[in-house]
Parts: structure tokens; C-alpha cells; sequence
């Protein structure tokens, strides 16, 4: 299953992500850039994906190719992912191809990437033996992404997130590429992939419990709601990265947890926390209610952005107790 996730994860970064693909205009959005170059450029070679997992930088080598529009990464036989547009799709072995996410599910604009971020040039360097301008994204004052875009058709050919420490938390690198080749020929897209998507939700039809906020920390607002299995998901995004929070009622079973996670401390309860090459996750309870924030964020950011979603905490049996009676006084005197 990381496999799997790698490959969806590194479709996404190269075609757009999937919830919101569109976005707000912008003087300069690198990242928009290479979406629109990853659509209009064929392009095949190799990459190495790298993701941090507490101190350990993990590894996996993928191959991808993308032309007229659909983008298909592979990860030597252990399974694929494909953008056809703004449709997601992966596949393994045990259960073929799955619908990730739907074409045409979309929510309103992500925000200007530079209301939240300080988008500079710093040079030029080489990747996989092309020249790249070199963009990073600043924050507050730090770097939290250093972007490499292919001279001259702006195919982005290296990403770098690095957290408040400037410690690289994941990457992606073209080692090999092959840019401009006119004979490629789409890759085969699935006839019919089984479909288990979230499907869109009118936000007047969340609990106005779990509809706030509209803005979390570090900038991020509320783009849409989703639904899927009865969970409701809100999505987010800063305009460069994308958030999303899951709230269901019921009790946390640990056994549903990665297997690889951490516990943390968030307003000094606990928490868990876990990685894989697509982003961070973290899991926490209040009350009766379980709480998933997860999102292609550095993991320092994350558990920022956890500590300001609001919580909801069940009352005290006795407090109930005493609602209760006094409810039934209530109905009493209405009588009177």
C-alpha cells in the first residue's frame, strides 16, 4: 500500500492535486507552471522519491511518462498510478485499477499561492542533465520549498520541502529524462476502474458542529466539504499545499492506526502521528470524536495547524444528568 500511495503521490506533485485542480491567478505560481507544462509536454525518464519517516529518509526509484495530458508513473511491477486530466486513478496487483479521485470533482479556486508565500528566484542549477531556473517558497521567512522547472518547457524536474529547521523532509528527482519525444503514444487508460470516491457535499448539510472553522492556522482556508462511508471531509489549502480534516464520531480503534506511527503530544494529550511519501497524518481524540488531519505538509506545519482546529469534547455524565432535569422542570412549568 505505500507503494501504491508513493505512486499517487508523486502523479500528483507532477499533474496537480486532486481535490481542487484549480487555482487562483497568480504573477507567479511555479507550480502551475509545471502542471501546465506536465499537460501540454511529453516527457519519460526515471525518479527517486524520498520521504522523511521520523529520522529516517526513506527511498523508492519510479518510472514515468506523461503525454497528451495523461501522466502514468509506475513502480517496477508493485503497481501504477495515472492523471487522465483531473481524474486519479491506482492499480496493484490484488485489485486492479481504483478510481482515487473522479474527474469533475471540484471545489471553488485555491487561494493566490503568494498570499501566504514569498516566491523568489535564487538561480540556476542542472537535473538529470537539463539546465533548471531555480524557485523556492518562503514562509514566515523560511524556505518550505526549493522547485527546479526545466529551462525551457518548465516541467518541474525537482521538488524539495524542508521544515522550520531546514531539514529535508521529502523530495522527488528526475535522475533520467526524456523531454520532447512527439512519438509517444498515451499510456492505456483503465475501461471501467472501480469507483469508491468521495462524492461533493453542500456545506449546509455539515453539522454546524464540524462545519468551523473556515480558516485554520498558517494561512489555510476551507475550500469545500466531501463525503464518503458517511465521513465527512473538509478540505483545505495555504495555495500551496492541501489539508484535509476528517471528524467521526465514535471511539479510536489503535488497531486502524499505521502500523509506523508516532505517538505526539497536541495541547498536551496525546496524538499520533505518521508519514508516507505523499505527506504527513495525525490522529487525535476529544471526547467522543476522532479527529485525522492529513496533508502534503511538513510535519512541523501539521501539527501547527492540528492545534487550531476546534474540538468538541463530550459533556460529563453529570452535567447531562443535571441538563436533563432541568429540562424536565422546564416542561413542567410550561404547563403551568
Amino acid at each position: 500500500m505505500k507503494r501504491i500511495v508513493g505512486l499517487a503521490a508523486l502523479v500528483v506533485v507532477l499533474a496537480g492535486p486532486w481535490p481542487v485542480p484549480a487555482r487562483a491567478a497568480t504573477d507567479h505560481d511555479p507550480l502551475d507552471e509545471a502542471r501546465k507544462a506536465a499537460e501540454q509536454t511529453p516527457f519519460s525518464g526515471s525518479v527517486t522519491l524520498q520521504w522523511r519517516d521520523a529520522s529516517v529518509l526513506r527511498e523508492e526509484h519510479i518510472s514515468v511518462e506523461g503525454t497528451h495530458g495523461t501522466l502514468l508513473a509506475q513502480s517496477h511491477g508493485q503497481g501504477s498510478a495515472m492523471a487522465v486530466g483531473t481524474e486519479r486513478l491506482v492499480y496493484d496487483p490484488g485489485n486492479g485499477w481504483q478510481e482515487l479521485w473522479p474527474s469533475g470533482l471540484a471545489s471553488a479556486a485555491r487561494p493566490n499561492v503568494e498570499d501566504a508565500y514569498d516566491i523568489r528566484s535564487v538561480g540556476t542549477e542542472q537535473v538529470a542533465g537539463y539546465p533548471t531556473d531555480v524557485v523556492e517558497a518562503l514562509k514566515g521567512g523560511t524556505v518550505r520549498e526549493r522547485l527546479d522547472l526545466e529551462a525551457n518547457t518548465k516541467l518541474l524536474l525537482r521538488r524539495s520541502q524542508y521544515d522550520a529547521r531546514g531539514t529535508l523532509q521529502r523530495s522527488f528527482t528526475f535522475d533520467h529524462i526524456n523531454i520532447g519525444d512527439q512519438s509517444m503514444t498515451p499510456p492505456t487508460t483503465p475501461a471501467a476502474p472501480r469507483s469508491d470516491v468521495p462524492k461533493t457535499l453542500a456545506l449546509s448539510k455539515v453539522p454546524s458542529s464540524e462545519r468551523e472553522p473556515s480558516v485554520l492556522a498558517s494561512g489555510y482556508k476551507r475550500l469545500g466539504a466531501f463525503t464518503q462511508g458517511g465521513v465527512v471531509q473538509l478540505v483545505y489549502s495555504d495555495g500551496l499545499y492541501d489539508l484535509s480534516l476528517f471528524q467521526e464520531e465514535g471511539a479510536l480503534d489503535k488497531s486502524d492506526l499505521p502500523a509506523d506511527r508516532r505517538t505526539v503530544r497536541l495541547s498536551g494529550h496525546p496524538a499520533w502521528a505518521f508519514s508516507w511519501p505523499g505527506g504527513e497524518g495525525i490522529v487525535w481524540t476529544a471526547g467522543r470524536t476522532v479527529y485525522t488531519l492529513m496533508g502534503d505538509v511538513p510535519p512541523d506545519e501539521l501539527a501547527t495547524v492540528a492545534q487550531s482546529v476546534p474540538v468538541h469534547r463530550s459533556t460529563s455524565v453529570a452535567h447531562r444528568l443535571r441538563q436533563a432535569c432541568r429540562e424536565l422542570v422546564e416542561s413542567f412549568r410550561g404547563g403551568l
